[in-house]
């Protein structure tokens, strides 16, 4: 029992009980209630009040106002995974992430300022007349689901920028006049490399050896007299010991090589020049370069692949269809992006505020980003001013599945041409890598042609080396064709979809005609050419290889991509349909939604399915629903399958010692031991005999020959 510990004086002390203490704690939660109905009270009434109606939690509080808008870093959209070429000097070296440049923002493409930086579809809830003001927008004014919608279409569009990035990054390296000048040091380049080795030391030291035994073969076609033979050996040995010693010599082998690729990529650069010039009526940004600018030609073919699988995509999907040609820009005073259309074109300003460009990042300006966030501000408020109501809808992302449909488009289009023009580039490095392996075995292929019955090696390497000129040169007119068409497709106002098929039908024609210069029709024949090394033969059974792989490769992936598209709306569909009824209807509607084949059967149900089917089965005596016995999926009587005749040959032998086989398909006719009736008794006999081997059936007689006429005994002079 409790008690109090100190009693009080005069006071005896009072038993404390549990019951008292339970009195009091009812007591507390009787004052504590009537508070807090008070409190209650006192909140109703006021929530009571009329006033502006509020909600708990506005839009805006859930939405960005601005998305995409934040200027890109170099190292953007694999930048730094794909390297490009520094085409625009002498060096040609590959960089990465950003690089100085000298000279003038005019003196460069858009590519070689930004790369694939600044192509990011920006998206504002703020409306037309709130931008007009510098204002942003209400708490109401903003969407969610445009948002999720135009980041949905900005992961698909980066993936067809990585694959953009790599394309271009394959071209440019292969279409560099020596894309192996790096295996060229030592191999062929040098005091001491391998070529000047085996000149040295093997070349040189084996052509007396060869010279001797030249020297024999006509000997010995002088002994038979065949005197157009052996001068027909000494001019050969004479013109391979000369041709190949001036070839080898100083380094000769390098001059020619070298000469021969800067002319191919000259050329290349002037009719891809020419043929872009004429196709889109002059080079238009963001492609524009001076007339007297280095290496113009593959210079603005890099660029030209960027727009067109890039750079436009972008455009449209940002501006609408206004976005496929140059959109006017009138506030060109602080121009530091370049001159004259490229500072009027409103996409290019865009792409400008998106990005940290290569002169931007080493300007030494620590507060680039903020100063490209105001020049966002700005650039909106100017759209808003000047532009239609439509175009803005558009630029603002209030439309994103025109952005969505647009980015899939682009994705699949990057396939089928990145495939195409990779297939091109790994084609161009082959048959360079062809050419090196060709150089580095000459002077062995020559000491053994020096003789003269061995003169096929030299002209098969010969037709193989000039062969690999000719292709390489072949494939840049190709990639410039390629291009030209791809340019003249996407301006067109036609369906996506008519634009993806007619890329599809140009690609497939560009194999052809890869197939056919592949198969040596327009490289010179030489007379008793003989591939004997077989790397002609490798290089150009690879080549068919990859080529008749590509279009499947190309329609494969539109087709994966297209496909995993369809799936994941499927699934949507299906998700959505079974929230709806889990949520409306507790899972009542599932039969219905699966009659309709909106939804399907999980494993439970399917399990269940399986076990009525199976009892009402035993329940029906082993019988069908038909009423019928089920039928044993193993036969157990299974009639032997008739022996064929044994085939006869034209060989008799009667010595073999073999007795034919009887045949069972013979006639009865001709069998008399079969004839005889089966109730005849049998002699008895002391043993068993083992019965008699039945008769074969005699063959069919052929009719007997006439008789040959009477000879005559006398003979051409009429005696006998």
């Amino acid at each position: 029992m409790l008690t109090r510990s100190r009693p009080r004086a005069g006071h005896p002390a009072r038993r404390w009980t549990w019951r008292s203490g339970r009195r009091a704690l009812i007591s507390t939660g009787v004052v504590a209630r009537a508070g807090l109905f008070v409190v209650l009270a006192v909140i109703a009434l006021s929530l009571s009040t009329p006033q502006s109606a509020k909600a708990l939690f506005d839009t805006c509080d859930w939405a960005s106002q601005s998305t995409n808008q934040m200027a890109d870093m170099p190292g953007a959209s694999a930048e730094n995974i794909f390297p490009s070429v520094q085409q625009w000097d002498g060096k040609r070296e590959l960089v990465s992430g950003a690089t100085r440049l000298k000279g003038d923002a005019a003196d460069y493409t858009l590519y070689e300022l930004d790369a694939m930086r600044g192509l990011n579809w920006a998206s504002t809830q703020v409306s037309q007349e709130q931008a007009k003001d510098g204002d942003k927008a209400d708490d109401d004014d903003c969407s969610i689901q445009n948002e999720i919608n135009n980041t949905i279409a900005q992961m698909v569009f980066d993936l067809s920028k990585i694959l953009s990035r790599s394309a271009i990054s394959i071209k440019e390296i292969s279409s560099n006049p020596s894309p192996l000048a790096a295996l060229y040091e030592g191999t062929i380049e040098g005091d001491d490399s391998v070529v000047d080795r085996l000149n040295n030391g093997v070349f040189k030291l084996a052509v007396p050896t060869m010279i001797l035994l030249t020297g024999l073969w006509v000997f010995g076609k002088w002994r038979k007299g065949d005197m157009r033979e052996v001068w027909s050996g000494v001019g050969w040995a004479a013109f391979v010991v000369i041709a190949v010693s001036a070839f080898l010599v100083n380094g000769n082998y390098v001059a020619v090589v070298q000469t021969a690729d800067s002319g191919i990529a000259q050329g290349n650069a002037a009719l891809t020049e020419a043929v872009l010039d004429s196709a889109v009526d002059g080079i238009n940004p963001p492609c524009d370069l001076a007339d007297n600018a280095p290496q113009r030609g593959m210079r603005i073919s890099s660029c030209a692949m960027y727009d067109t699988l890039a750079f436009r995509p972008w455009a449209i999907g940002q501006f609408g269809d206004p976005g496929k040609k140059g959109i006017e820009y009138k506030e060109t005073k602080n121009c530091d992006f370049g001159k004259g259309d490229r500072c009027a074109d409103l996409r290019v300003k865009q792409v400008i505020v998106q990005s940290v460009t290569n002169f931007d990042y080493y300007s030494g300006d620590k507060d680039i980003i903020k100063s490209k966030e105001n020049q966002y501000g700005a650039l909106r408020k100017y759209i808003a001013q000047n532009e239609s109501s439509r175009m803005y809808e558009q630029w603002s992302g209030r439309k994103p599945a025109n952005r969505i449909s647009i980015a899939i488009y682009s994705l699949v289009a990057s396939l089928i041409v990145g495939i195409m023009v990779i297939v091109l580039s790994a084609l161009t490095l082959l048959w360079h890598a062809v050419t090196l392996i060709m150089v580095i075995l000459l002077p062995l292929v020559a000491i053994i042609s020096i003789h003269p019955t061995q003169q096929k090696l030299l002209r098969g390497w010969w037709q193989t080396f000039v062969h690999s000129f000719v292709l390489r040169a072949g494939f840049g007119v190709i990639l410039t064709v390629l291009l030209l068409f791809y340019q003249m497709i996407l301006p067109l106002q036609i369906p996506l979809g008519m634009q993806l098929l007619m890329l599809l039908l140009v690609t497939v024609a560009v194999i052809m005609l890869l197939k056919n210069l592949l198969s040596g029709k327009f490289t010179p024949q030489v007379a008793g050419a003989d591939d004997a090394l077989g790397i002609g033969d490798a290089a150009s059974g690879g080549s068919q290889k990859l080529v008749d792989r590509t279009p499947g490769a190309a329609a494969k992936a539109g087709g994966r991509v297209a496909g995993t598209t369809a799936k994941g709306a499927g699934q949507g569909i299906r998700g959505g349909a079974w929230l709806a009824d889990k949520v409306g209807a507790d899972g009542r509607g599932r039969a219905a939604l699966q009659k309709r084949g909106w939804l399907g059967q999980s494993q439970r149900e399917q399990r269940k399915a399986a076990y009525e089917a199976a009892a009402a089965q035993r329940g029906s005596g082993g019988k069908t629903p038909t009423g019928e016995p089920p039928v044993s999926p193993v036969s157990p009587v299974t009639e032997p399958a008739p022996k064929s005749a044994p085939r006869r040959t034209g060989r008799v032998s009667g010595s073999s010692g073999q007795k034919p086989a009887p045949q069972s398909t013979a006639p009865a006719e001709q069998r008399p031991a079969a004839a005889q009736p089966q109730h005849q008794p049998q002699p008895p006999a002391p043993r068993p005999q083992p019965p008699a081997p039945r008769p074969a059936a005699p063959a069919p007689q052929q009719p007997a020959a006439p008789a040959p006429p009477p000879r005559d005994p006398r003979t051409p002079n009429g005696r006998v």
